[in-house]
């Protein structure tokens, strides 16, 4: 009985203990436990602290003992992030996802603790855009500034985080544009009495900032420069604004017949020409160099996205190296080799691999891939893009590649 009575009594102090601890871990400041090793006093005094940081929260975020994520996370920063800002899931749910959000790089815009910023962002507007984007470098010198990019108001444009529009837009093109430019009595004698409203506006006008009056692109297209819009379209009376005379490829032969007959003649056409047709890459109106809807790179990753936001796989790349154009390797009309290749990959990759291919694997017809009886080249290896090994290899170097052809050398059971 009175070992009974004994371990009663001990119990009863380790619940007495445990209910104090419990009661006095509830008056913890954990802000001014969590400060005495971590110097975050100059965040939290910026003009826009994170409320849970602010009141002293800190394992609202953070685990105090051990956690899987870096910085004692309780999550992962994306879905963590999430548990809070509901107001996100809807943007998040596009078509198209900021390239920091896709990967759930937050704090690569936001700090975390508190900042000077509105929203809690590490630079203002613009700046913090011209982190990522080098392009606004460029756009920022231009003698002509869409009024939005002047005043550094990105987000009435774009979508900071996700979109169901290209360019995280926060609607369609047109729509966008005629939030403002709404007065079409303007608009139609300008634009030589067309029916502005169903136009895409960014086939002629750059969005953010040109050299030229009107925010027209850096090269105009001979007819549409000399105001001869009706060569290409018909007239703007006909009741079917911007429809053209002919089709589309047609249309371009008339003037580039050497460029699309090349493309018609060749054994691996580009495909844009059978569905997108000339415009797919190229802007009848104003475009960059060759009438070019964009910078090379950019223009192709709009079909072929290797390594870009909307992939989600990590160890691919977007360009063989950075000091490569998409047209370095690739004929972007068509020609005699597949993957639209200049030329034998061979051939094309020796270019610049000369010492390496001196002591390659043997290559050639005389040498044929067991995989697919293909003759072994360069790419039988290795990848231009999506590689996601070192030294662009389709696999393991040091010995799944090697066996996956080497059958005969792998050890069986």
């Amino acid at each position: 009985m009175k070992r009974i009575l004994y371990g009663l009594g001990i119990a009863g102090l380790g619940i007495t203990w445990l209910l104090a601890v419990a009661a006095s871990a509830e008056d913890i400041d954990q802000l001014d436990v969590c400060l005495t090793c971590h110097d975050l006093e100059e965040q939290l005094k910026g003009a826009t602290p994170h409320p849970p940081a602010r009141d002293g929260e800190c394992t609202a975020c953070h685990n105090p003992h051990v956690s899987r994520f870096a910085g004692l996370l309780q999550e992962r920063p994306g879905p963590l992030c999430l548990k809070c800002h509901d107001e996100l899931k809807e943007e998040l749910a596009g078509e198209y996802l900021h390239g920091p959000v896709a990967q759930g790089r937050c704090a690569e815009c936001h700090e975390p603790h508190g900042g000077q910023h509105e929203w809690l962002l590490k630079a203002s507007g613009i700046d913090l855009c011209a982190t990522c984007h080098s392009q606004v470098t460029a756009w920022l010198g231009m003698e002509f500034q869409h009024n939005p990019f002047r005043r550094e108001k990105c987000n009435i444009c774009h979508q900071p985080h996700g979109s169901s529009h290209h360019a995280l837009g926060n609607r369609p093109t047109q729509e966008a544009c005629l939030l403002c430019h709404r007065n079409m009595e303007k608009l139609r004698p300008a634009h030589g009495g067309y029916w502005m409203e169903k136009a895409n506006c960014i086939y002629c006008h750059d969005p953010h900032s040109s050299s030229r009056p009107g925010l027209f692109s850096g090269t105009l297209h001979p007819p549409f420069e000399d105001g001869d819009c009706e060569l290409c379209h018909v007239s703007a009376e006909s009741g079917e604004p911007f429809a053209l005379n002919e089709v589309e490829s047609d249309l371009c032969a008339g003037c580039h017949e050497d460029k699309v007959e090349s493309v018609r003649d060749a054994p691996f056409p580009h495909v844009s020409l059978g569905e997108g047709g000339c415009t797919a890459c190229h802007d009848p109106h104003a475009g960059v160099d060759t009438q070019m809807r964009g910078p090379t790179m950019e223009v192709c990753l709009t079909c072929h996205d290797p390594g870009g936001s909307s992939s989600g796989e990590e160890g691919r790349y977007t360009t063989h190296a950075e000091d490569l154009d998409c047209q370095t390797c690739h004929n972007p009309h068509g020609g005699s080799e597949p993957r639209l290749l200049n030329e034998d990959p061979i051939a094309l990759c020796s270019g610049c691999h000369e010492h390496q291919h001196a002591i390659t694997h043997p290559m050639g017809e005389n040498t044929r891939d067991p995989r697919n009886g293909q003759p072994m080249s360069c790419l039988s290896c290795h990848g231009i893009h999506d590689a996601p090994y070192p030294k662009y290899m389709h696999m393991a170097g040091d010995r799944d590649l090697c066996l996956s052809c080497h059958t005969d050398l792998a050890r069986r059971p």
